[in-house]
């Protein structure tokens, strides 16, 4: 379905618009205004679904942020390190996997400011 706007130009009086569900209702309000005064301009305009618009944009960024996921688990500096707080910054404990402390500030290109 279709819906669309009615937009009516009286001579002085300004312009008026309204919302019809469907452009069959709107072209049949058009045709009962102008057999009341064929003066009035009017003009059925053809709206678009914003809600579809929407839900594209939202799949769009939800895409966006798979893709940043899926990068930041390919170039996290701690892969292959276990991240415990309680290890002093700068430190390593060689176990395996090997134990690093992950809360202090990031040495990495990829997470400068």
């Amino acid at each position: 379905m279709l819906k669309a706007i009615l937009l009516v130009t009286a001579l002085g009086g300004g312009d008026y618009s309204a919302e019809m569900p469907s452009m069959k209702e709107c072209l049949d309000a058009r045709t009962t205004i102008s057999e009341q005064d064929p003066n009035v301009k009017t003009l059925c305009v053809p709206m678009a679904d914003d809600t579809a618009k929407v839900h594209e944009f939202f799949m769009i960024f939800m895409d966006m942020i798979d893709q940043l996921r899926e990068f930041e688990e390919k170039t996290s500096p701690f892969d292959g390190y276990r991240c415990d707080s309680s290890v002093e910054p700068g430190v390593v404990i060689l176990t395996d996997p090997p134990v690093i402390n992950c809360d202090g500030k990031i040495e990495h290109p990829l997470f400068k400011e």
